[in-house]
């Protein structure tokens, strides 16, 4: 059961492991996904996509340092912070209040999956 399990994470891992994307293909991907959620019309989506390319490009110059996993998630939320700022400016209210409902599901989504990714590791059912 335990080598199901430990073969289970394994295939679970490695696309995250694949997943090295620049940031140019990041901030696309992003501003596509907002774009879908959204309705942004031309001009936001031009400028979300600047604000996520600067981001992803931040975060990426930050991580080739190497810092610890606590620096690096400190430097995600900060950037994450200014980013927010930045769509504030540029959503109207309604576009605002749909990204901060798909922010929090998507918080509580990756919450569940560590949360099944510890039961697996401790072997707890």
């Amino acid at each position: 059961m335990k080598k199901i399990l430990l073969i289970l994470l394994v295939f679970m891992t490695l696309p995250c492991l694949a997943d090295k994307k620049t940031p140019i293909e990041k901030a696309k991907e992003k501003t596509e996904e907002l774009q879908k959620n959204l309705s942004l019309t031309p001009e936001q989506n031009k400028k979300v996509y600047e604000i996520n390319l600067k981001a992803y490009e931040s975060i990426d110059a930050y991580e080739a340092k190497k810092p610890s996993k606590k620096l690096k998630k400190k430097q995600k939320d900060i950037v994450g912070d200014l980013k927010k700022a930045e769509y504030k400016k540029i959503f109207t209210a309604a576009q605002f209040k749909k990204y901060e409902e798909l922010k929090k599901a998507e918080k509580e989504k990756e919450k569940a999956e560590k949360k099944e990714l510890e039961k697996l590791k401790t072997g707890k059912k």
